[in-house]
């Protein structure tokens, strides 16, 4: 007999994120379309590839000095310049390389709708508060308050 009532993969990614305590993503409309902004934790295959090419490329990206210790060796690594450049030449900014790569072949048609770059930088800023401010409150997070009271009606020793 055939499994009943599984649920398909959009549901159980749903249902994993709201047990972790996270949005799966959120719907913004931007003109007369809707546009779907995944979590970070949840992109597709090709959102995923594409991002991590643009986070390999910016790698690459010129930095300031790096910060050494006495002995010679890097205390801190230097900041990427900003704006954005590669040995000199300016480079399309981050949050739009990032927008790009998570809209893919949406992101014209986000842009051209009113759209902007930024927007989905602070959707995903704000998934992320949420989430950290979830773990904050959390007694059981490794981020939550750590106290420890006395169960009720156990002898203190």
């Amino acid at each position: 007999m055939a499994p009943r009532n599984l649920p398909s993969p959009i549901e159980s990614r749903e249902q994993a994120a709201e047990y972790l305590g996270f949005v799966a993503s959120e719907r913004i409309k931007v003109g007369d379309k809707v546009f779907e902004i995944p979590n970070p934790s949840m992109l597709d295959d090709e959102q995923q590839n594409r991002l991590d090419a643009l986070e390999l490329e910016a790698e690459s990206w010129d930095r300031h000095d790096d910060v050494l210790n006495e002995d010679g060796t890097v205390k801190f690594r230097g900041t990427v310049k900003e704006p954005f450049r590669k040995d000199g030449v300016l480079v399309e900014n981050y949050k739009i390389q990032q927008a790009r790569a998570i809209l893919g072949d949406d992101f014209e048609a986000f842009i051209a709708a009113g759209g902007r770059s930024s927007d989905i930088n602070l959707i995903w800023v704000k998934m992320n508060r949420k989430l950290s401010d979830r773990a904050a409150d959390d007694s059981k997070s490794a981020a939550g308050d750590s106290e420890v009271a006395a169960v009720p009606g156990e002898a203190e020793s």
